[in-house]
């Protein structure tokens, strides 16, 4: 749904006795839904960790998410949450701006990172 949205660089207090008209503006939806299916109890999980190939290549995970829905993830009654960070202690990651919801299990689940 579009709405008006009027913005100014400058502050309209002189103009409106002291009252600073302008509105501030906010992402109200998800850019990226990640969505789970619904069979025995298992919706999906995102997992990030370092490990060794075969060939002992390093692999450094790293997550970047921002404005990110994931919905209807997890697993029930276990600790696979919908958002893992497991043994992921080389790289970087951030998650902001995001949300998870109507999983059947945990949300987010840290160890070793």
């Amino acid at each position: 749904m579009k709405k008006y949205h009027w913005g100014s660089y400058e502050s309209t207090a002189a103009q409106y006795s002291g009252v600073d008209m302008r509105g501030e503006v906010m992402l109200l939806t998800r850019n990226i839904l990640i969505k789970g299916n619904d069979t025995d109890n298992w919706g999906c999980q995102i997992v990030t960790s370092d490990f060794e190939e075969g060939n002992l290549e390093l692999r450094v995970g790293e997550t970047y998410f921002d404005n990110v829905e994931i919905h209807n993830c997890s697993q029930y009654d276990t600790y696979k949450a919908a958002l893992r960070f497991e043994g992921a202690k080389l790289g970087k990651s951030r998650i902001s701006n995001s949300a998870i919801h109507h999983g059947l299990g945990f949300a987010i689940d840290i160890e070793f990172s």
